[in-house]
């Protein structure tokens, strides 16, 4: 980025980029966008029509940063599932945990309405929390597995996030002085800010544990419809 340019997406991508034999402009990925940020490389048409905002409130800045141009959606994953006590330090020191609750209960109901979403919004769709690589990774490998993108595609588009964590944490800290920065980000583990195959690799057991991706998800509230209209609006004809 030129000095000159504005600020852009950090970890941004069409989820098409995922696997061949997917649509490209339909469902895009991404960390949280701001206000002023540059239009991202590769996302086509831009901006979204629909954004699917999965942070919690606490995240949130105001308005979200395509609220002039897009329907905002929220649909606040971790919110839902209510972590406190052992459950909310478990979080903070195990991907795979933390992915584990969002397999489970309001979580697990909140990825499901997202996926709803995803199927029937106005089109093109951005997803994205934060980062976008937890709420945003374990989303995205739901809606592949839905779809039939095979198991080592999806763990490819997950640990795709990996190269671009340097620029997600400062974009995320940008304007914030630097010992606050500092304590920030050592106060989590390592593994916080990367993308291990093995986090997203997880819960894909975990779904298979229920009878696969497609059994879990009618379990935890959703429906044939949708299926089919995520399946026609993702796959390539």
């Amino acid at each position: 980025m030129t000095p000159d340019a504005p600020p852009a997406l950090a970890n941004a991508r069409d989820l098409a980029d995922a696997a061949a034999g997917l649509r490209r402009g339909v469902l895009f990925r991404a960390d949280a966008p701001a206000e002023g940020d540059g239009v991202p490389e590769g996302l086509e048409p831009w901006p979204p029509a629909t954004v699917i905002d999965l942070r919690g409130a606490q995240e949130k800045g105001r308005p979200h940063g395509l609220a002039r141009t897009s329907t905002i959606i929220d649909l606040e994953v971790l919110d839902e599932a209510n972590l406190t006590g052992d459950a909310a330090h478990q979080t903070l020191t195990s991907l795979e945990a933390l992915y584990a609750h969002m397999t489970e209960g309001a979580a697990a109901r909140a990825l499901t309405r997202a996926t709803r979403e995803l199927a029937v919004a106005d089109a093109p769709v951005l997803f994205h929390c934060s980062v976008g690589k937890d709420r945003t990774g374990v989303l995205a490998a739901l809606v592949l597995s839905l779809v039939g993108v095979a198991r080592e595609r999806i763990v490819a588009d997950y640990c795709a996030t990996g190269p671009h964590m340097e620029a997600v944490i400062a974009r995320m800290m940008r304007g914030v002085p630097a010992e606050f920065a500092q304590a920030a980000l050592g106060s989590v583990p390592p593994e916080v800010f990367e993308a291990p195959a093995h986090a997203i690799e997880a819960v894909l057991d975990r779904w298979e544990e229920a009878g696969g991706a497609q059994r879990w998800y009618l379990d935890h509230g959703g429906d044939p419809e949708t299926l089919a209209a995520l399946t026609a609006r993702l796959m390539a004809a």
